[in-house]
């Protein structure tokens, strides 16, 4: 099995927080496909929610230097997995259960709310399940719709199922 050397970006000082920001957002710029205003929403909101201690970003790099997975955190008015990502080429090797745990544990709470979007839900379906994570309800007043998970304020009593069988 591979070796992934664990990192925070809130403990990086100075220069590297800089390089490593800068590194993650380009992992993540995909984002910006659904998400128009991703760009502004990482520097903007999400890098000054870091440097409050409201937020973190946890990630995982291969022997190579390449960044394999991370999770983006929020823990401020609600505890929420803001960006899951594992590259697919590291996928099915445990790494999406270490950023789920560790998010858990960062967070205070095994059920932190995530929204997914609807399009990519069977990428999430073994950690919906492994977790147990409770859809809570369907927004679709963004930009796609997405389905919340773990939003302690309107779960919902039946589920509907989106995962394919």
């Amino acid at each position: 099995m591979r070796r992934f050397e664990r990192f925070s970006l809130s403990d990086m000082q100075n220069s590297i927080f800089s390089i490593a920001s800068n590194e993650l957002y380009l992992v993540t710029d995909y984002n910006k496909l659904q998400y128009p205003n991703y760009c502004r929403w990482f520097y903007g909101t999400n890098i000054p929610r870091i440097l409050s201690g409201k937020g973190e970003i946890i990630f995982y790099v291969d022997g190579c230097s390449k960044i394999a997975g991370l999770v983006i955190l929020k823990k401020d008015v609600e505890l929420k997995i803001c960006t899951f990502m594992v590259r697919p080429e590291y996928r099915r090797m445990g790494l999406g259960s270490k950023l789920a745990e560790d998010s858990f544990e960062n967070l205070g709470t095994g059920f932190p709310k995530i929204t997914i979007p609807e399009t990519r839900i069977d990428e999430f379906e073994p950690l919906i399940t492994k977790y147990g994570w409770v859809e809570s309800r369907v927004i679709d007043d963004y930009y796609s719709p997405e389905i919340v998970f773990n939003d302690p304020k309107d779960i919902i009593i039946e589920p509907q199922k989106r995962l394919k069988k």
